[in-house]
């Protein structure tokens, strides 16, 4: 039991220590970053997080940043196949869940793994999080729901003899760019669902109740996220989207107007009245351009490096389009400050070992290099704000 103990206070260690190095990269990887409606509960309350599902790691990620308990996730077990990333994914809270893919015989796994979810619940400690469409995909859609979340929840409460007042939260997770630095995040939580209400219908036909609450689940998580439910036309409605799309302050009023628009555009589409609109024209700021021309050429040739060595990582080592950004997110907690720490040594050789320029430059160059990527993105380039999902799948391999 000691050791027990032991080890679990340093996993904890350890997942805290992780969760700061990845909080500073999500700081400068995201330009804007928003979470929204977070629902007061308790620290031990029983939950379950439900989200969609279409960047990765980094959508667990962005669960992980947006509240301060350290959720148990359900990810697909074949990244779990080298000793090093099962390691490294059990010691951030993340179990396996075999599907029929992975071979008939490792099915019975998941019953011990779903127990260990449970016995979470019971006791309080961690919420469990599940991403509820099974798999990922960079489109911008609600795929449909599978029905492990809702084996799990009414498990706990025949457990509990049906008194664990446990509740389900759906989170809408949605990005600007998937794969690109410098993109936009809106975590945006939903009411919670009490499970207590579907008690009745489940004590007279559990597989009723187990519709209705995956049914209430995909009703709650639709309108926290973008979601382009028209598949047949779904790459010219994401595209007009994209040409008509505006920024707000408030991401949460943006995710609205967006809504709103798709909702348009889809009813366009469907009639045969959808014409292709030209992408909208920033206006040009020369002074801005003029001012902060010194802190880009500063920030570019610091960040150059980085850039090379991330590229060259990417390219050779990631073959999933969808872990692109998860990879750029957790190389450069590791890579900046080896990469910004050997060039301050060579300031501080420079400079005949002044320390307090060695240490401002070592810590302002991840500003200037962010400021640089804006800069670039503001003032070089018409690239627009949002990226199309069916552009980057239809160029993968």
């Amino acid at each position: 039991m000691i050791r027990n103990k032991f080890i679990d206070h340093l996993q904890r260690l350890w997942y805290e220590v992780v969760w700061v190095g990845v909080f500073i990269s999500f700081r400068f990887y995201f330009r804007r970053w928003q979470v929204a409606n977070y629902p007061k509960m308790g620290r031990k309350e029983p939950v379950i997080y439900v989200a969609n599902h279409q960047n990765a790691f980094l959508d667990a990620l962005a669960i992980i940043m947006s509240q301060r308990r350290h959720p148990l996730f359900l990810v697909r077990a074949n990244i779990f196949a080298k000793k090093l990333a099962r390691f490294a994914l059990r010691s951030l809270n993340m179990l396996p869940i075999y599907r029929l893919r992975d071979g008939k015989e490792n099915l019975a796994k998941n019953d011990a793994i779903i127990q260990d979810c449970i016995d979470m619940l019971i006791d309080g400690r961690q919420p469990v999080a599940i991403f509820v469409e099974g798999n990922h995909n960079l489109k911008r859609s609600l795929r449909p729901l599978k029905k492990g979340v809702s084996r799990i929840a009414f498990s706990a409460l025949e457990q509990t003899d049906f008194t664990l007042d446990l509740k389900i939260v759906p989170i809408g997770l949605t990005y600007s760019k998937h794969t690109r630095f410098r993109s936009d995040l809106l975590v945006n939580y939903g009411a919670p669902i009490s499970i207590k209400d579907y008690l009745d219908v489940y004590r007279h036909n559990p597989n009723k109740a187990h519709l209705e609450l995956i049914r209430d689940i995909e009703k709650r998580l639709e309108p926290l996220m973008v979601n382009i439910a028209d598949h047949q036309h779904y790459e010219e409605i994401e595209q007009a989207w994209i040409n008509q799309h505006q920024e707000y302050d408030n991401m949460l009023t943006e995710l609205e107007h967006d809504q709103q628009l798709i909702a348009r555009l889809t009813q366009e589409a469907r009639a045969g009245r959808l014409q292709p609109a030209p992408p909208t024209a920033r206006p040009a700021k020369p002074l801005q351009a003029l001012l902060g021309f010194p802190a880009f050429a500063v920030g570019l040739l610091n960040t150059l490096p980085l850039f090379y060595i991330m590229r060259q990582l990417i390219g050779k080592l990631v073959t999933d389009i969808h872990f692109y950004g998860s990879i750029k997110v957790g190389a450069a907690m590791v890579l900046a400050p080896l990469v910004f720490g050997l060039q301050a040594t060579g300031v501080y050789a420079l400079t005949g070992g002044n320390v307090i320029l060695s240490w401002f430059y070592f810590f302002a160059s991840p500003f200037f290099g962010t400021f640089a990527y804006d800069y670039y993105l503001r003032h070089l380039t018409d690239l627009p704000p949002v990226t199309a999902s069916a552009d980057l799948l239809r160029n993968y391999k």
